[in-house]
Order: structure tokens, then C-alpha cells, then sequence
């Protein structure tokens, strides 16, 4: 029986890492946001799909069967060796001066291993995008002295993080912190362009491409308290903080002239392109903002749990060398959410053994333009539905899925207001390493 659980957790793993490669691989068709053109682009939503589910409240989630990245104070309540990755599919609406756009992705979302340490410890290895980037947008107006005008802009890139992550307990007191590195590069780049018909047809057009890379060291440390209300109740009270870090930049910047002439059917017959200015190799840093959580989780062993969950995020520090970069002073975010799993003793009834979870959040986004503060709300479903459940003989797994439905933004002051689906889909396998087993 244990030979065929491996034979599964295998062809499980397979088929996933095929899975991923395809998302991996449809990334040219990437969501398309005129936000992702300031600070870090749009933020990853690097949670953990069970914790997804329930509305993303994180701060005091504790699970003994997966890994909790958010809080590593987390790490020294897990019992077994937890392996825990997964992808997502997003889709975007926009709606910007009446007109509407659609775009979408599919991206690899985060990759966990959580191994408990004795009894009292716990230690995580793990990857997760804080960030991407990618926009390409284009506008046409006519400008006094210029005549009729083109202007657009692109960019992509993104922002991740690779850590290690540790945590002890005593009489129910965790501390914990990830240390790791933070890494990434982006491809900015925009141009104006205008016709002038007189006495001939020509284009004249001036361009901007600006291309960094970053890393540094980052961190982030947690503390929780689990205890006991009652025989098979529990009360689990969360803190985390990431202070304002800096990481290194190096970046290339190039402005360039151009003038394109044309004949009477607007073929270019001949062209003049000049190098303005550039500069290569510029050193800098880019400033991340500090950000604290409060969560309070209660709930009844193996059976239900709902928590509560205050983020907060000072952006006032943040800068892009040296430029603000039109973000906000603070966000904030409220998550509330929970879960039930109806009877996970009953191995009959297969529905009577999968977790349901449902959870909302509302909260104030980090980009301020045009005076006006923007804000998002949310709802999430989700199931964690078992696969194989032999806890006596120290093997679980789990299909854990989510969906989120949103609002970002406003149409209001010229900006624009977003409708976005996530789903969400990975696999969570536990098993007992580093022991050696008496039988089999």
C-alpha cells in the first residue's frame, strides 16, 4: 500500500510540473494593466491556496499539514514534511475612458518545502513572485504646435524571492523570520510621435527605453501564540514585520530622436535616428516598503476555523532611484474568511471529508494618482478535496483550489476601474522524512 501512495505522490508531482511548464509557456499573453507602470507593478498574491480560499487571512493561520509562508512563525507547529506548489490562471477586465480591454495570464504561483524540526521547531525552504510587471498601452491627441500626436508606452518585468525560513515554540509562543534574496529586472520603454504635413509628410519622434536589474538581501519575521480554549478548541493570535529595505539597482537609460520622411503613400523613403543621451551601467537602489499584520484565527480541531486578518503597508519610504513614483503613503487591507471540513473521519462519505472555504477582504492599493486614493475589494471560494488521507501511517494529500473575484480602481479623475477572475489550483503532499521506519 505505501509503494502505491509513492507511485501516486509521483505521478501527481509529473503531472503538475507538466502543468506548470504549459502556464509557464502561455506567459506571451500576459495581463495588460495601465497601473503596472508604477512602483513594483501589480503585487503577487504568493498565499498558499487553502489560505487563499479563506480570503486571504493569513497572519494567524496555522495548519499542521501545510506551510504558511506568510507568518514563518507558523514552521514550528507543522507535524509532517510538507511539499506545497502551485499555478494560477488570471483574467482582467479594464475600463478606461468607455473603452474596454481584456487580458489574461496563466503563472507559476509558489513553491514550499516545510520539514519539522523534533518537536518544537520547523524549517522552510521556498520561492514566491512578489511582483510583475507588463503594460502596452497607446493614446493619439492633437497638441497645439505639434498637430496630432502618438504616444505609447510598454514595459514588463518582475520581482521574486527565494528564502530560507526558520521558527521555534515554547508553551505555545512561536518566533519566526525568512531570509533570502530578492531579485528581478524590467523593460521600460515609451515614445511620442507627430505628423507634419507641410511641405512634405514626415514623422518626428522622440523614445525613451530604460532597462534595470535588482537584488538584495530581504527579510521578514514573525511571532504567533496558539493555545488551547478547551478540549478540541483553539485560539491562534498572529503578528509579522517586514521593515523598509533596500535593494540594489543597475540600470541603462537611452533617448533617442528619430525622423521618418514619406511619399505620397506614406512609405518610408528615408529616415534620420539619433542617439540624444545614454548612460549605462547606473547604480541605485530600489527602497521597499516596510509592512505589518495582525490576524486572530479561532476554530475546533480538524473540523473548522475562521480568522480575521489587518494588514498594513507604509509605501511613505518607498523609491524607484530616488523617484516616488506615484504611489500612495499607505495601503491597507482587511481579510475575513474561513473553513469546514463536515466530518474528516468518515471514510465513506468522500464530500464529508473536503474542506470548504469562503472568505472576503477589501483594502486601499498602494498607487495614488491624479489626487485620488485607489481601492479594491474581493470574494474567494474554495476546496481542499483529499487524495490520499492515512494519517496514522503519516501520509496526506491534498488538491487545494481557489477562486477569486474582484474590483480594482475607479473610472473616476481620468484613471481606470478593474474586474479580475484568479484561479488558482496545487497540490499539498505530507509524508514523515528523516525517520527511520521500524516496518513497512
Amino acid at each position: 500500500m505505501r509503494a502505491n501512495h509513492k507511485t501516486l505522490s509521483f505521478l501527481l508531482l509529473t503531472v503538475f510540473l507538466g502543468a506548470t511548464t504549459v502556464a509557464l509557456a502561455q506567459q506571451s499573453n500576459k495581463e495588460n494593466s495601465p497601473y503596472n507602470r508604477f512602483g513594483i507593478g501589480t503585487l503577487s498574491d504568493n498565499n498558499q491556496n487553502n489560505i487563499r480560499g479563506g480570503g486571504g487571512a493569513a497572519t494567524a493561520y496555522s495548519d499542521p499539514f501545510s506551510v504558511n509562508t506568510f507568518n514563518p512563525a507558523t514552521y514550528s507547529f507543522l507535524k509532517l514534511t510538507t511539499l506545497d506548489f502551485g499555478i494560477e490562471a488570471r483574467s482582467r477586465n479594464i475600463l478606461l475612458n468607455n473603452n474596454a480591454v481584456k487580458s489574461s495570464t496563466a503563472t507559476f504561483s509558489y513553491f514550499y518545502l516545510g520539514v519539522p524540526l523534533k518537536k518544537y521547531a520547523g524549517l522552510t525552504l521556498g520561492y514566491q513572485p512578489i511582483s510583475s510587471m507588463y503594460y502596452n498601452q497607446s493614446d493619439t491627441s492633437l497638441v497645439d504646435g505639434l498637430g496630432n500626436t502618438a504616444s505609447s508606452f510598454q514595459g514588463s518585468g518582475n520581482l521574486q524571492y527565494a528564502f530560507i525560513g526558520l521558527s521555534g515554540q515554547y508553551k505555545g509562543f512561536s518566533i519566526g523570520a525568512n531570509v533570502g534574496y530578492a531579485f528581478g529586472n524590467r523593460s521600460q520603454a515609451s515614445s511620442l510621435d507627430y505628423v507634419d504635413s507641410v511641405p512634405y509628410a514626415y514623422i518626428r519622434s522622440a523614445k525613451y527605453i530604460n532597462t534595470a536589474s535588482y537584488g538584495g538581501i530581504y527579510w521578514k519575521g514573525g511571532l504567533m501564540y496558539q493555545g488551547d480554549l478547551s478540549k478540541d478548541r483553539y485560539i491562534n493570535v498572529g503578528l509579522t514585520a517586514t521593515l523598509s529595505q533596500s535593494l540594489n539597482m543597475k540600470r541603462d537609460r537611452f533617448d533617442i530622436a528619430a525622423t521618418y520622411f514619406q511619399d505620397a503613400t506614406t512609405q518610408i523613403v528615408d529616415s534620420a535616428i539619433d542617439t540624444v543621451a545614454s548612460v549605462t551601467g547606473e547604480k541605485g537602489s530600489l527602497v521597499m516598503p516596510a509592512e505589518y499584520s495582525f490576524g486572530v484565527h479561532y476554530g475546533k480541531w480538524a473540523h473548522w476555523d475562521a480568522g480575521v486578518d489587518f494588514k498594513y503597508s507604509d509605501w511613505s519610504k518607498f523609491r524607484n532611484f530616488g523617484l516616488v513614483d506615484s504611489v500612495a503613503n499607505n495601503a491597507w487591507r482587511l481579510s475575513a474568511g474561513g473553513e469546514i471540513t463536515p466530518d474528516p473521519a468518515n471514510r465513506k462519505n468522500y464530500m464529508s471529508q473536503v474542506t470548504y472555504r469562503l472568505g472576503v477582504y477589501y483594502g486601499n492599493d498602494y498607487f495614488y494618482m491624479h489626487n485620488t486614493q485607489l481601492n479594491y475589494w474581493g470574494a474567494t471560494i474554495g476546496l481542499g478535496l483529499p487524495l490520499i488521507k492515512e494519517r496514522l501511517s503519516t501520509q496526506y494529500a491534498r488538491i487545494n483550489t481557489a477562486l477569486d473575484i474582484g474590483r480594482r480602481g475607479t473610472t473616476q479623475n481620468g484613471l481606470a476601474r478593474e474586474f479580475f477572475v484568479k484561479f488558482s489550483v496545487g497540490v499539498s503532499l505530507n509524508d514523515i522524512w528523516f525517520t527511520k521506519r521500524k516496518y513497512d
